[in-house]
């Protein structure tokens, strides 16, 4: 009778199963399968109140049994009581710490409380013991990304489709992180395949609906969203999720006010906010749309200090006395150290990448998809390529910077052909167009790029000091020193002082070919500027350069928080914004005046 109601529950008739389960705990109150099998279809049947005390009743009757502690702990977890999930999961795993199931349980528990770092452990504890699991394996990818280390995120991401390729959700995981990477190719495959294998799961719905709005198919995105039903997305625990996105949308229309109060019922949690600070910017960026400059710094402030509660959490030595975010800057090559570089081989500025650089926010992503529209360019997304090559330097036993000029012709095709294998496998870019490498902070990496690459041509994108560290303020940054360096509208201005410190002083020691360029001057006059570009880079003008934001339009997913700006025709919204803020900038001001002054801008 009982392997009846079992079969019952597993075709989906949960009211069957739930009747012969009552009948045999008729005559059989302690049934330790019926008891098990009356909770789970009176939670199929989202009767969970109901069968809450049937669980519970389990762990009381069988202690041991680690199984019936992980399915309280995933009763309570449902049903908002995240004290009482975590001390049910703790409870199974006292019972066997191995147990992958619980692990994975209670680290999607603990990503629920926005507390990445602890769910990253646990979930690599379940991927040990389960190393196949192509859905642990991607939650622990997910982990491993919000706590800002995309590098080892997409490490585990390697091979997708052989080991996530039968599971739709999982692939469906794959593909919205990949989304957040950057990786636009891979993430709508993975997203395509999962649509083919369940075209009407709520969270494959809902992911792609995401996918779209982020790659400017807001229609698209509205409609895959529609066809989410409330009742649905709540039993796959995606209400949230689903209100997070609509919310997006929203805000891409006219109705900025709906758009922020969609916003601000998600953020009502706390344990929202915690789990998406990204929220708490996209509110204050509509406040400051809508002129209220106050609530904008507000929502600001308290965006960063939620972000860096979780950091101090976990990587203190970020706000520690003597902290340095930026200490690459302080790794520099000597004007005299040049002199006695060995001498190698060099390719030439059209066998070279095309580095466009600058503090991030200061239109690097405007100046790539300018440079894309042209048919002799391609541009990509950004990556950190360059970094990946600096540690094949250090693992050659290089101190770098400092030695870089001890690098060979044999280890510099090493290295060349490093970069080029990185672009060939993970950015889609046609060989028979220059590559525009668009990474703001390979600002940082200029001996590298002068050692390799000594004829490339450099575009090192300028924008008005204030109005760059306003606008950093204004994003949500996951890597921890990123965090740090953002923490205050001061840190953030140091930082930006730091990095052009060590522009200026390495760019006179190694004189790159570099075109400087200021956003205010593309915004006002495009169309001069755009042939500026191309006579720097030996090119003939083109008018897609003038036209970008339809080359923007077309290529669809975008990875930087602009991706919403690109598309739009040039316009001078992001001009002197800073100048509402200006009793909010007064700290930033001593670190930034130099620099105001140098690129021949003014605070008056």
């Amino acid at each position: 009778m009982l392997q009846t109601a079992y079969q019952a529950l597993e075709g989906g008739d949960a009211a069957r199963a739930e009747s012969i389960a009552r009948s045999v705990l008729e005559r059989e109150p302690h049934a330790e399968g019926a008891l098990l099998v009356l909770a789970f279809a009176l939670d199929a049947q989202q009767r969970t109140i109901e069968a809450l005390p049937y669980f519970e009743q389990l762990t009381r009757e069988h202690p041991q049994a680690s199984a019936h502690w992980n399915n309280l702990g995933n009763v309570q977890r449902s049903l908002g009581n995240q004290a009482g999930a975590e001390e049910a999961f703790g409870k199974a795993l006292s019972i066997d710490p191995q147990e992958a199931s619980a692990l994975f349980n209670l680290g999607l528990l603990r990503l629920d409380k926005g507390e990445p770092h602890a769910a990253r452990d646990v979930l690599f504890g379940a991927l040990r013991a389960v190393p196949d699991d192509a859905m642990v394996r991607a939650t622990a990818a997910n982990a491993t990304f919000l706590c800002g280390n995309g590098d080892e995120a997409d490490r585990l991401l390697a091979d997708w489709p052989a080991w996530a390729g039968r599971d739709p959700l999982a692939l469906a995981e794959v593909g919205w992180l990949y989304a957040r990477l950057g990786q636009a190719v891979d993430a709508e495959r993975a997203l395509d395949a999962s649509a083919n294998a369940a075209p009407h799961h709520p969270k494959i719905l809902v992911r792609r609906a995401a996918f779209l709005e982020r790659s400017n198919r807001v229609d698209e995105a509205r409609r895959l969203l529609g066809q989410v039903q409330p009742q649905a997305a709540a039993l796959e625990g995606l209400t949230e999720e689903v209100a997070i996105v609509r919310a997006e949308i929203a805000a891409r229309g006219e109705d900025r006010e709906a758009a922020r109060q969609q916003y601000e019922a998600i953020v009502a949690d706390p344990g929202a906010a915690r789990r998406h600070p990204e929220l708490l910017t996209a509110i204050a960026r509509l406040h400051d749309k809508a002129g209220d400059t106050a609530q904008a710094m507000a929502w600001l402030d308290r965006a960063h200090a939620v972000q860096v509660e979780e950091v101090r959490r976990y990587s203190p030595e970020w706000f520690e006395d003597g902290a340095d975010p930026l200490g690459i800057t302080r790794e520099r090559i000597a004007r005299d150290d040049v002199a006695g570089w060995l001498p190698i081989g060099a390719p030439t500025a059209e066998e070279s990448p095309i580095f466009v650089v600058g503090f991030p926010r200061s239109g690097t992503t405007m100046l790539e998809t300018m440079l894309d529209a042209h048919p002799a360019l391609a541009g990509m997304d950004e990556r950190t390529f360059l970094q990946d090559v600096v540690d094949q330097v250090r693992a050659a036993g290089l101190d770098y910077p400092r030695e870089v000029g001890r690098i060979d012709d044999a280890l510099a095709q090493r290295l060349r052909a490093t970069y080029w294998n990185l672009v060939r496998t993970r950015a889609k870019v046609d060989p028979s167009r220059r590559l525009v490498d668009k990474n703001p902070l390979n600002i940082l990496r200029l001996p590298l790029i002068r050692r390799l690459f000594p004829n490339a041509k450099i575009i090192l994108a300028l924008r008005h000091p204030c109005d760059v560290v306003l606008s950093n303020y204004m994003q949500t940054f996951r890597t921890p020193a990123y965090v740090a360096l953002t923490a205050s509208i001061a840190s953030t201005a140091r930082g930006y002082a730091d990095t052009f410190d060590f522009w200026i002083d390495q760019a006179a020691a190694l004189a790159p070919d570099v075109l400087e360029l200021r956003y205010e001057d593309v915004v006002d006059d495009i169309d001069t500027q755009s042939r500026h570009i191309a006579v720097f880079l030996g090119l003939e003008w083109h008018e897609g350069m003038v036209n970008f934001h339809e080359r923007a339009k077309a290529r669809g997913y975008i990875a930087t928080p602009s991706y919403h700006q690109v598309v739009e025709p040039i316009n001078r919204k992001g001009i002197a914004r800073w100048e509402r803020y200006r009793e909010h900038l007064a700290p930033a001001l001593p670190h930034l005046q130099p620099f105001i002054e140098r690129w021949g801008y003014t605070t008056d």
